[in-house]
């Protein structure tokens, strides 16, 4: 029901997610297959499905509408679960793969299955930021308090994970707690795990297509459309005010143009200027990521410098849209690092009990809180 919330599903709760998203081209509607497995922590799969799922561990996706009288044609796909052929009987990560009818693989996406059997108060500290840094690391910490048949377990049966922004390739879990941190449930993500800094974040709202704050000139009748973005500075940081956008994008609901989101939203060339700190190229170059480059970046997301200008510019396609984005130089040394400060964040904690029956990990709990 909320597009930028945690993907996350409650056993006891009866709650769906909605997967949606638009494969581009002129090709007509095709079923595609979507299969479900549950994985540990570290991604590798672990039990049998009969163990986690009731029903089957495949399905297929029949919702498919192609778009209106769009300049770049897509088919528009959305698809629903648990239902009557997908259910999950236990908690844990599980991995969801959309396919071809043939069998090859699309993308894959991660979600979560709550038992929602432990609450969870979160706590931050800082710690000294790394030599040439400018802004503290920020170290999460939690604090269980079991229910029902849990309370008074022993707390070594307990893990918690830690997430930032919906960032599940950036897990970090915190070791057994120590004696002292016994009796409160506490567990304390470690100062050499601590979250390094972020890069100053921007927002593209896309929602309309014309000159607005974010887009300095638009061509509404080129094909595709075209969006030429004011200059994002990197000594002036950030200005994304709300942190949920930092971990997805507002599609359906950031459309305001005629018509829906789901087919009737443009595909956008949109292109983004970058002036880095000292106005100097950066060796290894830089990189926009957003949700429109799956909150990472590729090969098709680095921008070219362009020295009589003394920035970095790239266009990519980009559907209508609010999005969150930043700029990464992932050779650039410490020194020469852009870095948000106060930006919020928001920290995720995972709850994870030791099933002794099972010899699996069962997520029992989950919180989440902004941070700066």
């Amino acid at each position: 029901g909320e597009e930028v919330s945690l993907p996350v599903i409650s056993l006891r709760g009866g709650s769906t997610l909605s997967l949606e998203f638009d494969i581009v081209g002129d090709g007509a509607s095709q079923a595609l297959d979507v299969s479900f497995r549950r994985v540990t922590t570290d991604g590798s799969a672990e039990l049998v499905p009969s163990e986690y799922l009731r029903g089957f561990d495949r399905d297929q996706i029949f919702d498919a509408d192609p778009s209106g009288n769009t300049s770049v044609r897509y088919v528009h796909y959305d698809y629903t679960f648990p239902n009557a052929s997908v259910g999950f009987l236990m908690g844990g990560v599980y991995a969801l793969t959309v396919s071809t009818s043939d069998g090859a693989p699309l993308f894959e996406r991660t979600f979560f299955v709550s038992e929602d059997r432990v609450d969870a108060d979160l706590l931050f500290g800082t710690r000294l930021a790394e030599s040439g840094a400018v802004a503290p690391a920020i170290q999460p910490s939690a604090r269980l308090r079991p229910r029902g048949d849990l309370a008074g377990e022993d707390a070594y049966r307990f893990t918690v994970c830690f997430l930032r922004d919906g960032d599940v390739s950036n897990l970090r879990c915190a070791p057994e707690p120590t004696l002292a941190e016994l009796a409160v449930y506490g567990f304390y993500l470690p100062r050499d795990r601590a979250f390094q800094p972020l890069p100053p974040t921007f927002q593209l709202d896309l929602g309309v297509l014309g000159v607005s704050r974010d887009i300095v000139e638009a061509d509404i009748v080129a094909e595709p459309p075209t969006a030429l973005l004011e200059l994002d500075y990197a000594a002036f940081g950030g200005e994304v005010l709300d942190p949920t956008l930092l971990s997805a994008s507002r599609i359906d609901s950031g459309f305001r143009d005629a018509g829906e989101g789901d087919g009737d939203a443009e595909y956008v060339d949109v292109t983004f200027r970058y002036v880095p700190q000292g106005e100097r190229e950066l060796p290894g170059g830089v990189y926009v990521r957003g949700g429109f480059t799956d909150l990472r970046r590729s090969p098709r997301s680095r921008l070219t410098w362009v020295p009589e200008f003394k920035r970095y510019e790239g266009t990519l396609l980009v559907k209508q849209g609010v999005y969150a984005y930043d700029y990464v130089a992932p050779r650039a040394p410490a020194n020469r690092q852009a870095v948000a400060l106060g930006q919020p964040s928001v920290y995720t904690a995972l709850v994870f009990y030791r099933d002794l029956t099972r010899f699996a990990d069962r997520l029992v709990g989950v919180q989440s809180a902004v941070a700066r």
